[in-house]
């Protein structure tokens, strides 16, 4: 597991972490482990349906998360206030200086891409930051990206991005609306993971890094630990952005690019 940018994490502010999801309960381990700061973590509340593991999820300060694919048939509408109880948690932790963590996609997924994010953690942070304890609210986003994540022992990269501080950005924006706070999370987001079209063009991409990556490393001593995923991470996104030029590029670059990602 390494970390990247653990120093941008304030460390006396309330924290709202927004998590990508790409691997089920392993993110939320992940992501405690990391933290030096006890973590107040948001599941879906399908997990509570189970007495056994609701009340062990509650013990260890998990908290049940309404999710409207969660909610009763077409026939019943969704009760507006099915959140309330956590969303007083979450007040409550972030009042107290706390840090919670959300996924703000609101499930846990195989796509190369982010999925749309939820308007969740957004209405909680600005909820949030209305009561004076809580004014100083940051939101940080986590990347988590897996070399291979149904494999044990594979690496993994964790990135902490550029935090936004709540009061901060709502008082700069002209329009500091759940939706406008939901895009800038996303953006930055989006800065700290591997989002690609199609999962062809995921593996192609992460294939040439990890050639690049080898072809440009010295190479280590017996014994030592291989290098970080943060490397092969870095050439990806560079060639994620390069390949928006290939389209206007010569037939052949194109042809050696997919040759050599082979």
């Amino acid at each position: 597991i390494q970390i990247d940018g653990i120093e941008r994490i304030p460390r006396q502010r309330p924290l709202l972490l927004a998590v990508n999801h790409p691997n089920a309960l392993i993110d939320a381990l992940l992501v405690g482990w990391v933290l030096p700061r006890r973590v107040l973590i948001t599941a879906k509340a399908t997990l509570f349906r189970n007495p056994l593991a609701g009340w062990l999820l509650r013990r260890v300060g998990v908290v049940p998360l309404h999710r409207a694919s969660d909610g009763a048939s077409g026939a019943r509408p969704l009760n507006p206030a099915r959140n309330r109880e956590t969303f007083h948690a979450v007040t409550d932790a972030l009042g107290r200086r706390g840090v919670v963590l959300i996924f703000p996609e609101g499930k846990s997924h195989d796509e190369p891409a982010l999925a749309p994010l939820k308007t969740g953690a957004a209405r909680m942070a600005l909820d949030a930051v209305e009561h004076p304890s809580a004014r100083e609210l940051a939101v940080v986003p986590v990347g988590l990206v897996f070399e291979r994540k149904d494999a044990p022992r594979s690496r993994v990269l964790v990135q902490v991005g550029e935090p936004i501080f709540v009061d901060e950005w709502r008082n700069a924006t002209d329009c500091p609306t759940p939706d406008a706070l939901t895009r800038e999370i996303d953006t930055r987001l989006r800065a700290v993971t591997l989002n690609y079209a199609t999962t062809d063009d995921a593996a192609r991409a992460v294939r040439l890094a990890a050639v690049i990556a080898a072809l440009f490393d010295e190479v280590p001593p017996i014994g030592a630990v291989g290098r970080g995923l943060s490397v092969e991470t870095g050439i990806a996104r560079r060639i994620d952005e390069l390949a928006t030029r290939l389209p206007t590029a010569d037939a052949t670059l194109r042809v050696r690019a997919d040759s050599l990602a082979r």
